[in-house]
């Protein structure tokens, strides 16, 4: 698309008001000068979003969420810079004009528009085709629907069409409507007879099937399901519209444009097989529910829903119980879970799926399996374990070998350590032994760690510290010249303990690389030479809301982190001698380390409490 002039943005900005622009989306309490809210973009109980008239900004205490008007559209809706600015534009009747010195891109965004515009006409037109036609195939379409529990109301509130078996009564309407075979053939919805050939002329892609429209995140109609009424029928159930400009099926949901607020409110998102199962969750009140097209979960998929969802996401997945259906189950966790996505799975009765099981229990009973859904490792035991026997020595390491992928993909490495040590539990494995086949995992290539990917164009994972001592040590080693100097004299003391830590990844490569200084100029040399992931992670750190921290601080952050490292350490001894067939001389080995441990954890607690506190 064109260039957006800079004074045209300076016009749309100086005729929104933030603070109409927000209200219209929720409720503001004024406060003083200011107004506030619950923040849309994280779960909490109290208002922590203040909306800045004087500023025309945002700013959410809780999770730092922090922008413009712009920037708002654009979290909110799910926007790029362009469309958001474009849906300003709307909002307070600015027309735009695009710069001129684009014209291939000013044709794109032409036919853009107007195959947005066919795929909208094309939805109502078999929606109205469903409702209003007395054709058998339209009848039996209805029956269809009503036998399936969708009634008019729900037709109406999907747009949910039917494809007349005569394709010729829609290419009718298309050359009425002024649609070019040319725009047919792009959007997907008319083909070539004869690739080979074109004079052959098209056929319609779409016959004697119920049309489910897909829509883009924010409610446009780009592409369509089609789904067969005759179960008998030897045709595939279900089939898409091709991949055109406007449609691919690896980055679309079903239901996500509806769905969207639900999954953000609750942070967690339900993921069904099918339309169906879709629409009978949502219009049941169980709102925060998507549907995949039929295809494998991407990295698209993945990202959609971390977006929508937040930090703290949680997805459960409704898939069939049968060897096919595990399948796509490890498929979508491995992916979800590489995305920061905390996965649990949805353990549906044989033969059912969310569709059939709220038809016939209803609603409730579907929201009791929701309620015990379990961590998807958890699932992986259960029904490996009903063709592996856990107490076989020679089926446990086939269960550990079939779960280690599975924990290998969790970016956290704080759940990814917890993970192991519950696995290693509930096998009866040393946790030690078990870690070992989830690094190996990585090293195979099954899983890409956070923050890198084989594929140059893609997107790569924000990197993030999560455990808070080690945000506290990399924010003083880089602002506090007393911390800098007395980590760099205590580094080859420490470096051990470091690498021992898990979470603590970039704080080891910070305390490896000490800058000379704390200098402004120095820092800022030394996080440029950063990749610009940890460069991103470091200066979020750096604007974080520390209280004026000295030394002491630094010193008890590091005696915490080796807390927790001993702590870990003492939960896989713990793993290790709670294994049976171990002898006599093992017990009393792993016993007495437990013990050393112990003691070591009471003296490392004391040296915390003895520190100065903060001079501040």
């Amino acid at each position: 698309m064109g260039l957006i002039p800079e004074s045209t943005i300076q016009e749309i900005l100086a005729a929104t008001d933030i603070v109409e622009l927000i209200k219209g989306y929720f409720p503001l309490q004024r406060k003083g000068q200011d107004h506030w809210a619950v923040c849309p973009f994280h779960s909490e109980k109290s208002p922590s979003f203040k909306v800045s008239p004087s500023r025309q900004a945002y700013y959410c205490f809780g999770c730092n969420a922090k922008g413009s008007a712009i920037g708002f559209v654009m979290e909110y809706e799910n926007l790029d810079y362009p469309a958001a600015i474009r849906r300003l534009a709307d909002r307070v009747s600015i027309t735009i004009t695009e710069s001129e010195d684009d014209p291939r891109a000013r044709e794109q965004a032409k036919q853009r528009a107007r195959l947005l515009e066919l795929h909208q006409q094309s939805a109502n037109w078999f929606h109205a085709y469903l409702m209003q036609s007395d054709a058998s195939d339209a009848e039996n379409a209805r029956h269809y629907l009503k036998e399936r529990g969708l009634d008019a109301d729900i037709a109406k509130r999907w747009n949910i069409g039917f494809a007349p078996s005569n394709g010729n009564l829609f290419a009718k309407w298309a050359r009425d409507s002024n649609y070019s075979g040319k725009l047919m053939a792009v959007s997907g919805l008319m083909s070539l007879r004869d690739e080979n050939n074109p004079s052959r002329g098209l056929y319609t892609r779409f016959r004697d099937r119920v049309m489910f429209p897909l829509n883009n995140d924010f409610g446009e109609t780009v592409a369509f399901s089609g789904r067969i009424t005759d179960p008998e029928a030897k045709t595939a159930k279900y089939v898409n519209s091709p991949e055109t400009e406007l449609f691919s099926k690896s980055k679309i949901f079903f239901g996500l444009d509806k769905s969207k607020r639900a999954i953000t409110k609750a942070e967690s998102v339900i993921v069904c097989e099918g339309q169906l199962d879709m629409i009978r969750c949502y219009e049941n009140g169980i709102e925060n529910a998507v549907a995949p097209l039929g295809t494998a979960f991407t990295e698209h998929h993945s990202r959609a829903l971390r977006r929508f969802a937040g930090d703290r996401a949680e997805a459960l997945l409704c898939f069939d119980s049968d060897a096919a259906g595990y399948k796509a189950s490890v498929r979508a966790y491995m992916s979800l879970s590489a995305s920061g996505i905390f996965v649990k799975a949805v353990q549906l009765p044989a033969g059912e799926d969310p569709d059939s099981l709220i038809s016939s229990k209803g609603a409730q009973a579907f929201r009791q399996l929701i309620d015990n859904a379990s961590p998807f490792y958890h699932f992986q035991i259960d029904l490996l374990g009903e063709s592996l026997d856990i107490n076989n020595p020679r089926d446990r390491v086939t269960f550990a070998d079939e779960l280690a992928p599975s924990i290998s993909v969790i970016s956290d490495s704080v759940a990814r350590e917890a993970m192991i040590n519950e696995v290693a539990t509930r096998l009866g494995i040393a946790a030690a032994d078990f870690r070992t086949r989830v690094a190996n995992a990585v090293g195979k290539g099954q899983h890409i760690p956070a923050g890198k990917s084989t594929d140059p164009n893609k997107t790569s994972t924000k990197l993030k510290v999560d455990d808070a001592d080690a945000r506290i040590l990399i924010r003083l080693a880089l602002t506090h010249e007393e911390t800098r100097a007395w980590m760099q004299e205590q580094h080859s003391k420490y470096a051990a303990l470091i690498n021992e830590i898990p979470s603590a990844d970039l704080l080891r490569e910070i305390w490896d690389t000490l800058p000379e200084s704390t200098r402004l100029n120095i820092i800022n040399a030394y996080l440029s030479s950063l990749t610009a992931e940890k460069e991103q992670a470091i200066r979020e750190i750096l604007e974080d809301r520390f209280a004026d921290m000295q030394l002491e601080d630094a010193q008890r952050a590091l005696l915490r982190l080796r807390i927790k490292a001993i702590e870990q350490d003492r939960d896989t001894t713990k793993t290790k001698a709670a294994q049976t067939n171990l002898s006599e001389s093992q017990i009393i080995d792993l016993t007495g380390k437990v013990e050393s441990q112990r003691k070591e954890l009471l003296d490392l607690k004391k040296a915390l409490k003895n520190i100065a506190p903060n001079r501040a």
